[in-house]
C-alpha cells in the first residue's frame, strides 16, 4: 500500500493511505497530545486508519481543479486523489504540507529568478530557461481552476520559486487562457474588483496588476513571519472542507452548500461571530452588484489567527457577468431565484428570515454596499488606468466592468424595493 506523510509546521501529523475510500492515521505523538493538529476538529483523533467522508473531503479540496487538474493528471498519468496528492501536495492552501513517504519538508530551498523569466513563464514558457520551467511544473500546490504560480518576494519584492514544498509568501494569478472561453484580462479585471471590496471596507487579500507580466499578484493571509523573522504557515479550511463536501459539488445548485450553510458555519465556529457574520453577508451582496457569479462556498475559508477561527480575508473576487460564455446564475440561491436578475424584495426578506437576520438589516446591508461600491469605483478604477495601455485589452476591461457595475446596482436597488400596495393604496 503506497503512502503519503502529512506535515504540519515540518512535524510528521499522520500518514494518508492509498485506499479506497482514502484513509488516513495519526502519528502516535498526535494521539498523546504532544503534537497540535489543527484539522482534528474535522477528522477526530482516533487510533487506526481513518476513512470517514471527511478525510476525502479535507485532502481532495486542496487540489487543483477543473482545466489544471486535467493537466496534472495528463502529465504524470494519475487521476485518483492519492495519486495527485502525490504530485501536487507540497505547499497547499493552508498549512498542511503532504510528501511521498521518506521525505521531509526542505524549509528553505528557491530558485532566485527575474521577473522577465515570470513573464517568459505566464506568456510562453519555451523562452524560459529548463531550470525556471522545472522549477514553475513542481509549483503547483493550489486549490482551484485557474493556474497560479507560488512565489517568495524577498527584499526588493525580488521573486524565487519555492522548490520540495518550500513555503511561498504570494501567488501570482496570470491572464486566464482558456480555448473555447471568452475571457480576457481577467488579472486586471480581480484586481480592480478585490481592491475595490477593499476600499468598501470588506477584508481581502493585499492584490497588485503587475502589467509586465499581465498578472494580479495575491499575498498569502495564510503566511505570515513568528518573532524571530521566520516564514509560517496558518492553517485554513475552505469551506467546502469545513462542510464535508467535495469540490466537484462547490455550487449550491449542484448540491454543493447554500448561503444559509456557510452563514450557520461562520456563526456556530467563529471567534468573532458578529463581525464574520456580518462581513459574510455584506461579500453576499458586494459580489451580487458586482456580477461575481462565481462566488461559491469555496471561495470562502475560515483561518486560525492566534489560535481562533475567523473567516478569513475574501478573495477570486471577479466580475464574471462582463464575459459571454459563462453561467448569468449566481452560486447561492437568494430566496427563490440563482439568476440575479430575477431576485427582489421577497426574496431578500425570504433569505433574512432563513439566516435568522431582521430584514431591515439585511436591506440596509445591500443598499449600503451598493452606495459604497459606486462612491468608490472611480477611483479605484482611476489608479488602475496606468497599468492600461491606451485602447489595451485591459482599458477595455475597465470600461466595461465599470459600465456592468453601475448598470447592475441600478437594476437590482430597483428589484429591492417593496412591492406597491394594492390599488396604488400608500
Amino acid at each position: 500500500m503506497r503512502n503519503l506523510g502529512v506535515f504540519i509546521d515540518n512535524v510528521l501529523v499522520g500518514t494518508l493511505h492509498d485506499t479506497d475510500p482514502l484513509s488516513f492515521t495519526y502519528t502516535q505523538d498526535c494521539l498523546s497530545g504532544l503534537v497540535n493538529v489543527p484539522f482534528s476538529a474535522l477528522i477526530p483523533l482516533k487510533p487506526g486508519q481513518i476513512s470517514t467522508t471527511a478525510v476525502t473531503s479535507f485532502f481532495e479540496n486542496l487540489l487543483p481543479e477543473g482545466d489544471e487538474r486535467s493537466l496534472l493528471q495528463a502529465k504524470y498519468h494519475v487521476t485518483t486523489v492519492f495519486g495527485l496528492l502525490s504530485k501536487a501536495g507540497g505547499d497547499t492552501a493552508g498549512s498542511a504540507v503532504i510528501l511521498p513517504e521518506g521525505q521531509n519538508p526542505q524549509p528553505d530551498d528557491y530558485l532566485p529568478v527575474s521577473w522577465e523569466d515570470i513573464g517568459a513563464l505566464v506568456n510562453d514558457a519555451t523562452a524560459a530557461s529548463p531550470a525556471v520551467v522545472a522549477a514553475a511544473d513542481s509549483n503547483v500546490s493550489l486549490s482551484g481552476a485557474q493556474h497560479k504560480l507560488l512565489l517568495l518576494l524577498g527584499d526588493g519584492d525580488k521573486p524565487s520559486l519555492p522548490l520540495n514544498a518550500s513555503i511561498s509568501t504570494h501567488i501570482l494569478k496570470p491572464d486566464i487562457k482558456r480555448t473555447g472561453l471568452k475571457v480576457f484580462s481577467s488579472a486586471i479585471n480581480e484586481t480592480l474588483i478585490m481592491k475595490l471590496a477593499h476600499e468598501c471596507q470588506l477584508p481581502t487579500a493585499p492584490v497588485e496588476y503587475l502589467p509586465k507580466v499581465q498578472s494580479c499578484l495575491v499575498e498569502r493571509f495564510d503566511r505570515e513571519r513568528d518573532e524571530a523573522g521566520n516564514l509560517t504557515r496558518l492553517y485554513q479550511a475552505d469551506l467546502c472542507q469545513l462542510l464535508d463536501k467535495p469540490s466537484g459539488v462547490k455550487y449550491e445548485n449542484d448540491g454543493g452548500p447554500s448561503f444559509k450553510d456557510c452563514y450557520g458555519l461562520v456563526k456556530n465556529r467563529s471567534a468573532v461571530p458578529l463581525t464574520d457574520c456580518h462581513n459574510l453577508v455584506q461579500w453576499l451582496f458586494f459580489n451580487l452588484m458586482v456580477g461575481n457569479n462565481d462566488s461559491h462556498a469555496k471561495n470562502l475559508s475560515m483561518l486560525n489567527t492566534n489560535g481562533k477561527l475567523r473567516l478569513a480575508p475574501f478573495y477570486d473576487l471577479m466580475c464574471t457577468k462582463v464575459y459571454t460564455g459563462l453561467s448569468i446564475n449566481f452560486s447561492f440561491k437568494i430566496g427563490q431565484h440563482f439568476e440575479p436578475g430575477q431576485v427582489n424584495h421577497q426574496d431578500v426578506s425570504e433569505l433574512a428570515d432563513n439566516i435568522g437576520i431582521n430584514s431591515r438589516l439585511m436591506f440596509k446591508i445591500a443598499l449600503d454596499m451598493a452606495d459604497q461600491i459606486e462612491k468608490n469605483l472611480p477611483s479605484v478604477v482611476e489608479k488602475l488606468l496606468p497599468s492600461a495601455i491606451m485602447g489595451s485589452s485591459e482599458q477595455i476591461l475597465l470600461d466595461r466592468v465599470s459600465k456592468t457595475i453601475y448598470s447592475n446596482i441600478k437594476k437590482i436597488k430597483a428589484r429591492l424595493q417593496p412591492p406597491a400596495a394594492p390599488g396604488g393604496a400608500k
